[in-house]
């Protein structure tokens, strides 16, 4: 069940690009797992995280890196407890840009006492983002930017040359072309049988393909796609699920539902019904881009700080109206002195 108060819902999957994100008060205890990197960042309360590798309880302000494939569980330990959640999903992106997924990646516990630096430079990132959303800019450019400093973030700074990336295979060749066939064929009854038959491939080699360039089978790589295709109709509110569903490939509404309860956690109707009640209108009554409503924004305050120049971990530079404020964290023997009406600080350890 999941409080409708705070629900917010920032679907780049809608256009086909890899970043999502939501405010919500969900309450599900069962465990799940996805391609994609997912930052969960407390705004409210206490949430118990579970993976293969950790168990810990994360309070306010503290996040939870999930990688790629991490079977985990997130689940809330007070009732009004709620969480910001950002799904990086790199089935949308090139593999140059993410180098080797299930080697880059490690799920981590961020707070003041472990992770520190690398929770400071996340919530700068999530308050750049959360700062174009209010400001109604969503610019793919900026975005991408977003994009690209949390994915280095997140990898904590790990090194993956160039010359590490695969070279063109006949392998990967073949799973292209596969990937393709699913592409132009996802509305009709296919099945692994059919790629295998269409491509000359065994159906073995097919499965292979799949297993090792997605990370999961062929029925959950169909599902997936099927789902995201839907995804435009469904929000339009104009069919019913059973129309969806046929329309997208599936057999049945129930078949439609199972498949997107399992990549999003909710039924289709409920994904629906959150969307519907939080599309904002202008006076001619064109939907617009879903807006952060007061009780949003008071969460994610401490984020936007929409003055924001630089930050790091020995400085702060920010900005509000004609007022420049640099904050210097920590710096001993430092010099200031003034050069050309510029003022000049050196330190040791900055």
């Amino acid at each position: 069940m999941q409080n409708m108060n705070y629900y917010y819902d920032f679907s780049g999957q809608k256009f086909e690009y890899p970043i999502s994100l939501s405010i919500n008060q969900f309450d599900r205890h069962v465990f799940s797992r996805q391609s994609s990197l997912e930052i969960s960042y407390v705004l409210k309360g206490s949430y118990e995280v579970t993976t293969e590798h950790l168990s810990s309880i994360i309070h306010v302000h503290e996040l939870a890196l999930i990688a790629p494939y991490d079977i985990h569980m997130i689940k809330p330990l007070q009732q009004d407890s709620i969480i910001l959640t950002v799904h990086l999903d790199f089935s949308y992106l090139p593999h140059y840009m993410v180098g080797d997924v299930s080697h880059s990646f490690t799920s981590i516990i961020c707070n003041q006492k472990q992770n520190k630096v690398i929770l400071e430079k996340i919530q700068q990132q999530l308050g750049i983002l959360f700062l174009q959303i209010i400001k109604g800019t969503n610019n793919l450019y900026e975005l991408n930017q977003v994009l690209t400093s949390l994915i280095y973030i997140a990898s904590h700074n790990q090194k993956f040359a160039l010359e590490e990336l695969p070279l063109s295979s006949k392998n990967h060749e073949n799973y292209m072309k596969a990937i393709l066939f699913i592409d132009q064929n996802y509305q009709q009854d296919i099945h692994l049988e059919d790629i295998a038959q269409n491509l000359s491939f065994s159906i073995s080699y097919a499965s292979r393909l799949f297993k090792r360039y997605t990370g999961v089978n062929f029925v959950r790589y169909l599902a997936m796609v099927r789902i995201r295709h839907s995804l435009e109709a469904l929000l339009a509110g104009k069919d019913s699920i059973e129309e969806i569903a046929f329309a997208c490939g599936m057999n049945s509404a129930k078949a439609y539902s199972q498949a997107f309860k399992e990549l999003y956690g909710i039924t289709p109707s409920f994904y629906r019904k959150q969307f519907q009640n939080n599309l904002k209108y202008n006076k001619d009554q064109q939907v617009q881009s879903m807006q952060l409503d007061k009780k949003q924004i008071e969460l994610i305050q401490h984020l936007i700080v929409d003055q924001l120049v630089y930050q790091d971990e020995n400085m702060m530079i920010t900005k509000q109206n004609d007022e420049i404020t640099y904050v210097i964290k920590e710096v001993s023997n430092k010099q200031i002195h003034q050069e050309n009406n510029q003022m000049v600080i050196k330190s040791n350890n900055c």
